[in-house]
Parts: structure tokens; sequence; C-alpha cells
């Protein structure tokens, strides 16, 4: 199984952010794993089929910056891992997870 590095930023908010980025690997593959760290990235391990990154390339740029080598992808149908970092502009490094009040 080949491995690829991709890096991303996104301009977005956060939670706005990974819910386009979730969006857009639903169609073309499966996230398999994900770290958070804190508000400021996040850590997702992709696989795919290598046929089908291009699209999957494609799709990201329209809502991140995505820097990926210049690699060539077969059109076989063999799974491929791609491990993308994304880091989001407007994190703070202070995530603040909201706990609803339980009566009782």
């Amino acid at each position: 199984m080949k491995r690829f590095y991709w890096t991303g930023i996104s301009s977005e908010n956060r939670i706005i952010g990974i819910s386009h980025i979730q969006e857009c690997v639903s169609r073309h593959g499966y996230i398999v794993d994900y770290k958070l760290f804190s508000d400021i990235s996040i850590s997702l391990i992709i696989e795919i089929q290598e046929c089908k990154i291009p699209g999957l390339y494609n799709d990201l740029t329209q809502s991140i910056q995505v820097s990926r080598p210049d690699e060539n992808y077969s059109d076989t149908t063999l799974d491929a891992t791609i491990l993308l970092n994304i880091t989001f502009t407007k994190g703070t490094g202070n995530m603040v997870v909201e706990v609803p009040a339980v009566p009782g």
C-alpha cells in the first residue's frame, strides 16, 4: 500500500472546515483515523483507491489550500493511504469544548 503525505491550510472556522473536508473525502475514500491538535490543526488518515486520488485533490482544493508533491498516481484500484495534516488559520490554541449542564 502506497503512502502519500499532503498538507493543507484552511481559512474557515474549524468546525465548518472539518465538515467540508469530511464531505470531500467521503465522495472518494474513507477517513480511518484522525487526531485533533487543539483548534489549530487536524491530522487525517485517509484510505482511497489510487485512481480516485486526483478527484479527491480537486475537491479538496475547492475549500482548502492543499500542497502535495508531484507524484504519479496509477489508474489502478489498489488501496493507498493519504496522511493529511490541515492547519486552521483561525485557531487560537485554546480549544473550548462546551459541556451541557445535566440536571441531577
